[in-house]
């Protein structure tokens, strides 16, 4: 069963890996003013890989903290960590965000409101703070075989 899984989890990688490729290099090859069609879809697919890996985060320890409650209620509160940082981080750049409306002359949409530019704002600073701590993490990492 175990085997299965692995092997599912593993050609659903390679496709998701496949289709990010595939965004990439059409957003950058057929894109322009007038044609903005591949923006839009690699910005939805993007959503959806995001909205999966932070559903996959808050359920996974949602199920890792009742297992645990079960047999190691003291390892149980550890195993909230992810949601608290995920929770925390998310806090900290929602109050870090603007909600200044922008000044764009040329734009007649209906986004440029201050809940929606304080909403993008902060998605913007999460990810920017989880790609940075991807990165000192990858570093550490790196370095810490070196001295090994």
């Amino acid at each position: 069963m175990t085997d299965n899984i692995a092997k599912i989890t593993k050609i659903l990688l390679w496709v998701l890996i496949a289709l990010s490729m595939f965004y990439a290099i059409m957003l950058f090859v057929n894109t322009t003013e007038q044609d903005t069609k591949w923006i839009e879809n690699a910005l939805t697919f993007t959503t959806v890989l995001l909205v999966i890996a932070v559903a996959s985060v808050i359920i996974f320890s949602i199920v890792n903290f009742i297992l645990n409650l079960m047999s190691n209620p003291k390892k149980a509160l550890l195993s909230l960590i992810p949601i608290i940082v995920l929770g925390g981080v998310f806090l900290f750049a929602y109050s870090a965000a603007s909600d200044e409306v922008l000044y764009m002359p040329t734009y007649e949409g209906s986004d440029n409101v201050p809940g929606v530019l304080k909403w993008s704002g902060a998605g913007l600073i999460t990810a920017y703070i989880f790609f940075g701590l991807a990165v000192l993490s990858i570093l550490y990492v790196e370095i810490a075989k070196f001295f090994k």
